[in-house]
């Protein structure tokens, strides 16, 4: 009997110590749980130094991609400004093809329209140019620009008025900041400034011929000659290019600076004409000449010595005769040949051969361009 009631006792003794060491158990398990669950969490990241490694990558990359980008935007330009110029060469073939000629390069009186009027007629331009008042024009009232706000000349209210401050698309190049209607040379009421300008010849010529060039530098404003294709007072017609039309210049890029200096050939805005009723080889020496649209070459290309142009040299002021072929294009600026074909000509090509192409009839064997 007593060993019966020491067995009892001894199960009820195994009962209460394993129901203590499941309280046990469940206390200090529960108790880990949720120590556990108010342990604060840490937050993964990056360090300081992390992030400016990162930001430094990036900068590096952008610093690549950069110059990358800026090419492709400038290449997408001067491919807009050599389409624009070759638009430009169907117009005045379609001219030659009409009339049998070459438009004239700039025309006088002063007030009359230069040759980028007449090509109004041939890119797309007609309804703008048949609004225009091309013959019954006056002093006041044509394609000359007013220099200031007393000027007895300018647009006027008529027909013309509308040239004031209008920019007609085609003209400029992309690639150009320069204002379309930036007072260049007595232009104050805006007219267009263009990035394209005629080819009048070359000076000096590389026959050596003395009856197509002006006889000397003519008041201080260059010499104009008439051995291109654009020149004051004349035409040409196909048939006058002996040189050949793959190997001769009829219009030239002009969208760059003379040293910081914005010197395009739109003097009175760039629809105007020529000042004196003569060709280049019947002007005299020490008379005042002027005109807008062309030029004759005799500076290198993209030429920013501005200290030879002050000297009364032909290239210092917009209506001189001589003003630069340039561009903001690196290394160079386009040319239309006569054949339709734009080429873009080196700041490095010899002067010999750049003013070979300028010339429609020299005879010699232009180099390699």
């Amino acid at each position: 009997m007593q060993q019966e009631v020491t067995s009892e006792r001894k199960v009820r003794n195994n009962r209460w110590t394993t129901r203590a060491f499941f309280v046990c158990f469940k206390f200090r398990f529960g108790e880990e749980i949720a120590m556990r669950s108010v342990r604060p969490r840490t937050q993964s990241g990056f360090t300081l130094v992390e992030l400016l490694v990162v930001i430094a990558i990036i900068g590096i990359l952008i610093a690549l991609l950069l110059p990358a980008v800026q090419a492709a935007r400038e290449a997408a330009r001067r491919l807009q400004c050599s389409n624009q110029l070759k638009q430009l060469g169907l117009a005045l073939h379609n001219y030659h093809d009409a009339y049998n000629a070459f438009p004239i390069g700039t025309n006088y009186p002063y007030q009359s329209p230069n040759w980028r009027v007449i090509a109004m007629l041939y890119t797309e331009q007609g309804a703008l140019y048949d609004s225009l008042d091309t013959k019954t024009y006056g002093y006041m009232g044509g394609f000359m620009a007013g220099c200031h706000p007393t000027s007895v000349y300018g647009y006027g209210t008529g027909a013309n008025s509308i040239l004031r401050g209008l920019v007609v698309p085609g003209w400029n190049c992309p690639s150009n900041p320069s204002s379309p209607t930036a007072n260049v040379g007595c232009n104050l009421e805006g007219g267009q400034v263009h990035d394209y300008v005629g080819i009048a010849g070359a000076y000096p010529d590389p026959a050596g011929r003395s009856n197509v060039c002006a006889a000397g530098l003519n008041y201080g404003q260059g010499v104009y000659c008439e051995n291109g294709m654009l020149f004051p007072n004349g035409r040409t017609c196909l048939r006058d290019i002996t040189d050949g039309t793959s190997h001769t210049m009829i219009v030239g890029e002009q969208s760059g600076l003379v040293g910081s200096k914005d010197i395009r050939a739109s003097y009175h805005g760039g629809w105007s004409g020529f000042n004196r009723p003569v060709r280049p080889a019947d002007q005299e020496s020490g008379e005042h000449y002027y005109g807008t649209g062309i030029t004759t070459v005799r500076y290198p290309i993209n030429s920013d010595n501005y200290s030879v142009c002050i000297s009364g040299s032909g290239c210092d002021q917009s209506w001189d005769a001589n003003t630069v072929l340039n561009s903001r294009h690196p290394g160079g600026t386009h040319v239309m040949l006569v054949d339709g074909s734009v080429h873009f000509l080196l700041e490095s090509i010899q002067m010999d051969t750049f003013r070979q192409l300028a010339t429609k009839d020299d005879g010699l064997v232009v180099g390699e361009f």
